[in-house]
């Protein structure tokens, strides 16, 4: 004999198809486990990018994908400018960004899910510079491109650099450096020589300034469920990394 569902789960069952009646997606499962988020993400290559056809890739683009399908959680992903996108997930509660660097100020601010790559900042010039920085004070005659809103941007104007030239997408700094507007690039360790290279430019590192674990940071009211299965799966396939480096 078939049982009889419960209220609680009638009741349940009653709510979700107001929601899909609305039109709108419920982000949390009838268990009570949210099923679905949102992540903002930006053009950070080669870690995330969109590609010519309007898709998001890139290696922690694909990392999320693998450890999002072990965890049993979806999600939509977005790209978006940096600000825009963190401005989305301290908004949202079922909103997190792929991927911010993991600092002491920003730790309190999200619930995170990492690390997934180790990163950080530096000051890089064209190859074969005659320019040479023993720290970071020794940088600040020159023009210094630097992308608005990142914390090496904020670091940097803190520390009292009187020649940041802002832009809004880093990939803006290869001309900036090319035509001679700027001397140095404020960039990613990671990211600068890969956007360098891509547009036919040589870069080299002069200093660096500081390095920082990547993570994914969520809106500290996301269901903490999500959050340790992500970063479950996240050890899990680390652990299975590692094993496979060993064997090879």
């Amino acid at each position: 004999m078939r049982k009889a569902p419960s209220t609680r789960t009638a009741l349940s069952v009653v709510f979700a198809g107001i929601l899909w009646a609305a039109g709108l997606n419920p982000a949390f499962s009838l268990d009570g486990a949210q099923s679905r988020i949102v992540i903002y993400t930006e053009d950070y290559k080669p870690l995330y990018f969109q590609d010519e056809n309007g898709g998001i890739q890139g290696k922690l683009a694909d990392l999320i994908r693998e450890i999002a399908a072990e965890a049993d959680v979806t999600f939509d992903l977005h790209i978006r400018p940096f600000k825009r996108g963190l401005n989305a997930v301290r908004n949202n509660a079922d909103h997190c960004f792929l991927a911010l660097w993991r600092t002491t100020m920003r730790e309190p601010n999200f619930k995170w899910v990492g690390p997934l790559a180790v990163d950080g900042y530096g000051l890089f010039a064209l190859k074969g510079t005659e320019i040479t920085l023993s720290e970071l004070s020794d940088s600040f005659g020159y023009a210094t491109g630097a992308v608005s809103g990142w914390t090496s941007t904020v670091e940097v104007q803190d520390a009292g650099h009187p020649n940041l030239v802002i832009v809004y997408e880093d990939n803006l700094n290869v001309n900036m450096l090319k035509q001679g507007h700027t001397q140095l690039w404020l960039g990613g360790l990671v990211s600068t020589p890969f956007v360098a290279q891509q547009q036919g430019l040589e870069v080299q590192l002069l200093l660096t300034v500081k390095q920082v674990d990547l993570a994914l940071a969520c809106n500290p009211d996301i269901d903490q469920g999500v959050i340790d299965r992500l970063q479950s799966a996240l050890l899990a396939h680390n652990s299975s990394t590692s094993t496979d480096r060993l064997t090879q």
